[in-house]
């Protein structure tokens, strides 16, 4: 068997999910199929069944699941037994994008300064998965933006706390506010993340309470184009600071307190999500990744 295809069963098997293994693992659709086929082939037995738009995972498909992740282990420690100490080698990192936005460039020039000829995969942070891979070897460290979650196998350690504002746009009535309340919402077009750096929830249940009832909702998945549809004045936004602070020091968008935003947060003490590193608990970790952790803790230093 090629540990290639266990690695791509293992990301399918993650998230029941063909399209979302190819994100992850930076592939073509089609290469994860042919991936999965092939392993198929191999075995002489059927790994997933799909059944319309759902993934499931057959019973040959369960009983290869726990042997694939021991094979994947076993290879990932070889690997890192061999490149433990070198300046060679491989550090896989998931980072939250406004993050990465913030610090990868001068991590990356401080990490370079050690390891030179490591060869870096940086893939944009997300929770689906994470301490599976964290687990396996197939992420060496995550940086994060949001509320901290417990997980089998994963050290979670909060660097710092990063504010979030509400954005708009300079000619948005909102703009001539310094504080947004759930008043100032109703009928007012929401522009959001899936889970709003883990406050979504809390948004929405404090948006309840005062019986407000905002504009349409429009979800994106990348900060960039939440702030470009916020700045075309199509409604306002949630984010870290940091993700923002170019874009409202030009002018291009407005920083509003959205402390109110969250019934649990103190009046006028603005909204805050931790920034979180994630390291795997279990397993060695390798001299890049140790390093390149502590060039995180110094850059995102209180």
């Amino acid at each position: 068997m090629d540990i290639r295809h266990l690695k791509t069963f293992l990301a399918v098997a993650a998230g029941l999910s063909f399209r979302k293994a190819a994100e992850a693992l930076h592939y073509a659709p089609s290469t994860v199929t042919a991936q999965i086929r092939a392993l198929e082939d191999d075995l002489g037995a059927p790994l997933f069944e799909r059944t319309g738009r759902r993934v499931l995972l057959t019973d040959h498909g369960r009983r290869l699941l726990p042997r694939a992740r021991r094979i994947a282990e076993m290879a990932d420690d070889a690997r890192r037994a061999v490149t433990h100490d070198a300046d060679s080698g491989e550090l896989s990192v998931r980072m939250s994008q406004s993050l990465g936005m913030l610090c990868l460039p001068e991590a990356l020039r401080r990490f370079r300064t050690r390891f030179p000829a490591t060869r870096v995969h940086v893939a944009t942070a997300s929770r689906h998965g994470l301490a599976a891979d964290l687990r396996h070897g197939e992420v060496d460290l995550a940086l994060l933006l949001g509320r901290p979650f417990a997980a089998e196998g994963v050290d979670m350690e909060t660097l710092r706390q990063e504010p979030l504002v509400c954005i708009t746009a300079p000619g948005s009535p909102l703009a001539a506010l310094d504080r947004v309340t759930p008043t100032d919402l109703a009928g007012q077009p929401l522009v959001l993340t899936r889970h709003v750096w883990s406050l979504r929830p809390a948004i929405e249940q404090t948006l309840a309470a005062a019986h407000v009832q905002p504009g349409p909702v429009l979800e994106c998945s990348s900060i960039s184009i939440v702030r470009r549809c916020v700045a075309a004045g199509l409604g306002a936004a949630v984010v870290p600071l940091c993700a923002v602070r170019d874009e409202v020091d030009r002018g291009v968008l407005c920083a509003l307190n959205a402390s109110a935003l969250d019934a649990s947060a103190l009046a006028d003490v603005p909204l805050r999500a931790p920034v979180l590193l994630a390291l795997p608990a279990q397993r060695r970790i390798a001299a890049a990744a140790v390093f390149f952790a502590g060039v995180l803790r110094e850059l995102f230093r209180p």
